[in-house]
């Protein structure tokens, strides 16, 4: 579970889907991403930078690092970072999930989680929707 009892993050989601209501949280990734192409650069036994926090942020997406670098070793660094930009995406939405208010939300149908890709470059803007399979909570009786 990636939320921080403290995080301005968490807040801000929070507040949004449990007071706002908001119906739809739209998650953007894009081509050229500095991030993305620094995450593809770490090497898993690398020793940490001197980034304070750069380097901490960007490892949140190691999930999507680790998926692309083992189903797509045969692709270039520029085509494995374009598929990461875009799987990390899919990791953001799945980190979502691990609010307990988006997941009810999502579970009741008021919130609608949904990825995307911006590639300014080519002019292209993709979107998808996650098929999570949620259920709601059950107890055994």
């Amino acid at each position: 579970m990636l939320q921080k009892r403290h995080s301005g993050v968490g807040a801000a989601v929070e507040y949004a889907v449990v007071h706002l209501k908001v119906e739809n949280i739209l998650v953007i990734g894009h081509s050229c991403c500095g991030g993305i192409k620094g995450l593809m650069s770490i090497e898993d036994d690398a020793a940490p930078t001197q980034s304070d926090f750069i380097e901490n942020w960007v490892k949140i997406g190691a999930p999507a690092r680790n998926k692309i670098k083992e189903e797509h070793q045969d692709l270039s660094y520029d085509d494995q970072c374009n598929k990461c930009e875009k799987e990390a995406v899919n990791v953001s939405l799945g980190n979502l999930l691990s609010y307990p208010f988006v997941r009810a939300a999502v579970v009741k149908n008021t919130l609608a989680l949904r990825g995307a890709h911006y590639n300014f470059v080519k002019g292209t803007f993709d979107l998808w929707e996650l098929d999570f399979k949620t259920t709601p909570a059950f107890a055994f009786s």
